[in-house]
């Protein structure tokens, strides 16, 4: 009987270690699907934003999340449509909290970084606070705003954006790469 009790311990430990071999193998499988570091190339396509055209008055904006990318579609003051960044890029503060449409220019909520709606060519880099905002800018590099191509369909007016696909997986992979060189193998496997 203690024989009994001595392979009976010894079957379920082999079980047991079996289990553990299988659980760290699927673990460390899931690991490598889940992250990756390899270059990730775009794919763009045009996203419906769920607006349409006539739902916007000029001047006004509305941020939107399409595949991963914060946009804000709004219309100039002239009732042109247009679509950029909702994060600025100077501290990535949201456009949408606040900012101001005068003509073609939007202006930053909080430090005045001004950006044509059309290009995203910057006009004018964190003038306010007086004093802060310039140190600020100072600080930061500066960048134009990113701009989205941006249509409404024919029929019934739907806003649509054209969006890399594949930003938010480059974004990672870039991220991963760096977090792995440091921890484990660049090719988002570990040691």
């Amino acid at each position: 009987s203690r024989s009994g009790l001595g392979a009976t311990a010894t079957v379920a430990g082999l079980c047991l270690a079996a289990a553990g071999a299988v659980a760290a193998k699927k673990r460390s499988a899931r690991t490598q699907r889940r992250y990756t570091t390899q270059v990730i190339l775009p794919a763009l396509q045009w996203i419906k934003t769920g607006l349409k055209l006539g739902e916007l008055q000029a001047t006004e904006l509305r941020a939107k999340n399409l595949a991963g990318v914060d946009v804000l579609v709004g219309k100039d003051g002239s009732g042109k449509l247009f679509c950029v960044a909702n994060l600025c890029p100077h501290i990535g503060t949201p456009m949408s909290e606040g900012a101001d449409v005068i003509g073609d220019v939007i202006v930053c909520p909080l430090h005045g970084s001004s950006f044509k709606v059309t290009t995203g060519e910057l006009i004018d880099w964190c003038p306010t606070p007086f004093i802060i905002g310039p140190l600020t800018g100072f600080v930061v590099e500066r960048k134009n705003l990113a701009v989205f191509e941006v249509r409404s369909s024919f029929f019934g007016g739907d806003i649509e954006v054209l969006v890399d696909t594949n930003a938010k997986k480059a974004y990672e992979a870039d991220y991963w790469k760096g977090l792995l060189d440091a921890q484990g193998k660049d090719d988002g496997t570990f040691y």
